[in-house]
């Protein structure tokens, strides 16, 4: 592995003196931004991300780089863009691609630095070849499962290299269960424990005694517990007047997938309740994000980037697209983070500033007190000053990767270009259309003709800055 070569242990003497905090990274799987109570979105209910908001600082401006699983998760741990990690797309199962093994991903830093690493959860970045393994890329343990599929309930994981399958038990409280044992195990040492939730995401396989109507997903079975709140709710869509729009269809799935959202923040009570027991509250970091944003209803999708449209007849009803609709609208790439750090960030603060999954590797460094290697590139910029209250230099633009769609988008615009289709290309002006209803791309208003050109520029110099394979369909 690449970390091996840089001779990870020489970066022992870069911590910081005194007690080195835990970082608890929590990851779920399909989680909109829109599913936090503490925003004042409709059909939420999320007591305990709300508290966890409520004791550290929430990023409503938070966004990912990629609008699926497996590049955005790359991104997340390499620091870099998804068309410079190796993964471009889902790693499907019986692929044999997976992350760029020269990368140093951040757990490799933190391992080497004398932390406790742990994955338990979703790895998704490669399945077949032991070398793209999380034991191989800085994770000491790890219990989980290497590919995307997975239940919501009677999970098989792989624990510590032995398959498992835990019969009659919900994976979110498995998942829950072994961190918790990690937590309790590894107490008296700096440890850092991954903990990457299945949920939201919806079953890959229908469960016994259930099949979903078609062009729809299950998320059952689920706790009692979990269906509960919106059992009898009268839910608020996004987009109720969206021609053609599956209403029985979607509130089904709405109701279960805001479920799924619970799920983890019932076990995410059950884990501060045993910071606090342990003592450990105090001297851990808990950050919460989620691998990507997701849609239900809005522009009459489900889904992400590969959005799906939840239609009568599963089309889109302006005949421009297939069954799916690709994009990086903004609910794809935009997700819910929240940092808890006690001592450091202030309480119930919400910061405006635009950050990126970019950002995370840096930060991580930061707070575990560890230099960043000499000649290491990364592409984002730590957060720890916007944590301390402090300003840093202002980044408002996302680039941001999906198939073969790459945007720039500002607080004011947004621009799409469809590299293999150039008549799909969209922009958006965001103070009017927050929603990205109106693509303006066809227009003749000069302003807006201009600004395109701009942003397309921007767009431009971006890809050659990172090198983005992309660009050759430019050059050919």
């Amino acid at each position: 592995m690449g970390g091996c070569g840089l001779g990870l242990l020489l970066f022992l003497f870069a911590c910081n003196g005194g007690e080195r905090p835990n970082i608890l990274f929590i990851l779920a799987d399909d989680q909109g931004s829109w599913t936090l109570g503490s925003q004042s979105y409709p059909n939420s209910h999320t007591p305990n991300l709300d508290k966890l908001a409520s004791e550290g600082m929430l990023f409503p401006n938070a966004f990912s780089v990629g609008a699926v699983c497996s590049p955005s998760r790359a991104a997340l741990i390499s620091g870099r863009y998804p068309s410079e990690t190796g993964v471009t797309g889902v790693v499907s199962t019986g692929s044999r691609t997976g992350i760029d093994t020269s990368l140093v991903l951040w757990p490799e830093l933190l391992q080497g630095a004398g932390y406790k690493t742990v994955l338990v959860g979703k790895w998704h970045l490669g399945h077949a070849q032991e070398h793209h393994f999380p034991e191989n890329n800085g994770y000491g343990i790890f219990s989980g499962f290497l590919h995307n599929g997975n239940r919501s309930r009677d999970p098989i994981l792989r624990m510590e290299g032995t398959d498992t399958l835990f019969v009659g038990q919900y994976t979110s409280d498995v998942l829950t269960d072994l961190a918790m044992k990690y937590i309790r195990k590894f107490r008296k040492q700096p440890w850092v424990i991954s903990l990457h939730y299945w949920a939201p995401h919806a079953n890959t396989r229908f469960p016994d005694g259930f099949r979903p109507s078609a062009g729809g997903r299950s998320w059952l079975p689920m706790k009692e517990a979990d269906l509960e709140y919106w059992k009898d709710l009268d839910l608020v869509l996004p987009d109720p007047d969206f021609p053609g729009l599956d209403t029985a269809l979607l509130k089904r799935m709405m109701r279960e997938y805001f479920a799924s959202v619970h799920s983890i923040d019932r076990n995410l009570g059950r884990i501060m309740d045993l910071l606090e027991e342990l003592s450990l509250d105090k001297n851990t970091v808990v950050v919460f994000s989620s691998d990507h944003g997701y849609m239900m209803g809005q522009h009459g999708l489900w889904h992400k980037g590969n959005g799906r449209w939840l239609t009568m007849d599963n089309k889109d009803p302006e005949g421009v697209y297939d069954g799916q609709r690709p994009n990086l609208f903004d609910n794809s790439i935009r997700v819910p983070l929240v940092v808890r750090w006690p001592g450091t960030a202030l309480p119930g603060t919400v910061v405006d500033e635009t950050v990126t999954f970019l950002d995370i590797y840096p930060t991580m460094l930061e707070i575990a007190g560890i230099g960043k290697p000499a000649g290491l590139l990364l592409r984002g910029t730590s957060m720890v000053p916007l944590l301390e209250g402090m300003q840093r230099d202002r980044q408002d633009t996302v680039f941001a990767q999906y198939a073969s769609l790459r945007c720039i988008q500002t607080r004011e615009w947004k621009y799409v270009h469809d590299f293999k289709d150039t008549l799909k290309n969209e922009i958006y002006h965001l103070l009017t259309d927050p929603k990205e209803y109106h693509n303006l791309n066809g227009s003749s208003d000069p302003e807006i003709r201009e600004k395109r050109e701009q942003l397309e520029e921007q767009l431009l110099r971006k890809l050659h800055e990172i090198d983005d394979p992309i660009i050759k369909r430019i050059q050919r």
